[in-house]
């Protein structure tokens, strides 16, 4: 097979970090599956929000877990189908969905609870591995995009900033 030009660059960054994703996806779903929840591992952060906050709208969920509102509809309807969520309308706007869990939802979100530091770990020892924290390299990125998008890198000219020295990132000298 022909190679694909700039796959092997930081240009397919964006598409690395999404391979990873649904590695890690995958591979959290197996885990779950052993400690005996049904729950997959793309709708844990919605089962621990709703576990330790509450009733929430979607678009609360969304904006708390910084998910698009389509992808936590998608995720809540997952839950719901389940049997681990219900969705009511709300009181004061009845346009709105409340999002609860079930009792069998709680029991997953206890569950969940003990899973957690065994995952916390088992990243650690990730990290280590590879030699950076990952979790808190992508809050940094994160951080630095919001602060400087992409379409203003690539505006500046993709100058990659070096401590205080800029370079150009073509690799040129």
């Amino acid at each position: 097979m022909q190679e694909i030009p700039l796959f092997d660059t930081s240009a397919a960054f964006a598409m690395r970090v999404g391979q990873l994703a649904s590695t890690l996806y995958e591979q959290m779903d197996e885990c779950l599956t052993a400690d005996g929840m049904r729950l997959p591992g793309y709708a844990t952060s919605i089962v621990q929000s709703l576990y330790h906050g509450g009733p929430q709208s979607i678009s609360d969920l969304a904006q708390r877990l910084q998910l698009s509102h389509q992808l936590a509809s998608q995720r809540v309807k997952w839950l719901v189908t389940a049997g681990l969520a219900n969705a009511a309308l709300g009181k004061a706007d009845r346009r709105v969905r409340v999002i609860s869990l079930t009792k069998l939802g709680r029991a997953e979100g206890r569950k969940l609870q003990a899973f957690l530091p065994k995952l916390d770990r088992a990243y650690s020892d990730l990290f280590t591995e590879i030699g950076i924290d990952l979790h808190h390299a992508m809050l940094r990125a994160s951080a630095a995009l919001a602060d400087r998008p992409l379409h203003t890198r690539i505006g500046e000219g993709a100058v990659a900033r070096v401590g205080n020295t800029a370079t150009p990132s073509d690799g040129a000298s």
